[in-house]
């Protein structure tokens, strides 16, 4: 089942190439943001203050700010294509940023709060230290990440603030919850095989390159690198089309080409404990 879905997905970003560009354009923002605004702040700080353990609370918060602003940003932009797309509409990359720029209130907002729970819980992982941190860190995030897992569509489709947004999204979960993350499992899982060939190539490559064999080793690890950003960038964009999907037929039933009513009313089957 998970793997027909982010197919299905798949099938709609090939249909509508101008969604590849997001998040190429999300990655490129994230290495401007660090390169400009964090790194300065970083080499300033430390020249000023010294190696201070607040300085680095205090790199992490904008680094987690400014990418969380620029993933949403890019992200919401996605939505909205994918969701022009399903509606039998032509988007543009154009259209889609320009929508984005008028959610920039809120998505700035959302990347706040989001940027203030991933420091919360790297200060607890801190504190905990060892296993326990580690084991807190891994449960917040992943309860966050189920939280506001249609974060994305909400904010482009319907343009709430953050905490009506983070709302939204967990009632959409708890209401219609039952198998409703198999296709981003699917889509983790391919993901996963792709990093996973990817450092086979590159680590190998770079071992080679290390001892004296350029010509070796190269090659490897440019092939390597090309299939890690292939590979982040169809699974990002294919798990942006696939919450835009089961979001809109949770909310109002609609059925994205290339998927059944079956196959998605499987997908949100409701806990045994809600029927009825």
């Amino acid at each position: 089942m998970g793997f027909r879905l982010a197919g299905a997905s798949w099938r709609i970003v090939r249909s509508e190439p101008s969604l590849v560009a997001f998040p190429l354009l999300s990655a490129a923002a994230a290495i401007a943001y660090t390169l400009l605004v964090v790194l300065p702040i970083g080499i300033g700080g430390f020249l000023a203050f010294g190696d201070a353990r607040i300085l680095g609370w205090v790199l992490l918060a904008i680094l987690l700010f400014g990418a969380s602003v620029g993933a949403t940003f890019f992200g919401v932009a996605a939505a909205h294509n994918a969701n022009e797309a399903l509606e039998g509409r032509n988007p543009t990359l154009g259209g889609g940023l320009r929508m984005a720029v008028s959610r920039l209130g809120v998505i700035i907002q959302w990347g706040l709060v989001s940027a203030t729970v991933g420091l919360i819980l790297q200060i607890l992982a801190d504190k905990l230290g060892g296993i326990g941190g580690a084991i807190v860190q891994g449960l917040g995030g992943l309860a966050w990440g189920i939280a506001s897992f249609f974060a994305l569509p909400i904010l482009a489709l319907e343009g709430v603030g953050p905490f009506a947004t983070l709302k939204r999204s967990a009632g959409v979960v708890r209401e219609r919850w039952g198998e409703s993350l198999v296709g981003n499992a699917a889509i983790g899982i391919v993901s996963l095989l792709g990093i996973l060939l990817a450092l086979a190539l590159i680590v190998p490559g770079a071992v080679v390159w290390a001892n004296g064999t350029p010509a070796g080793g190269i090659p490897l690890v440019v092939v390597g690198v090309a299939v890690l950003v292939v590979t982040l960038v169809i699974s990002q964009i294919v798990g942006a089309v696939f919450r835009v999907v089961v979001f809109r037929y949770a909310t109002d039933g609609a059925v994205a080409p290339g998927f059944t009513a079956e196959e998605l009313e499987q997908v949100f089957r409701p806990r045994r404990g809600l029927r009825g």
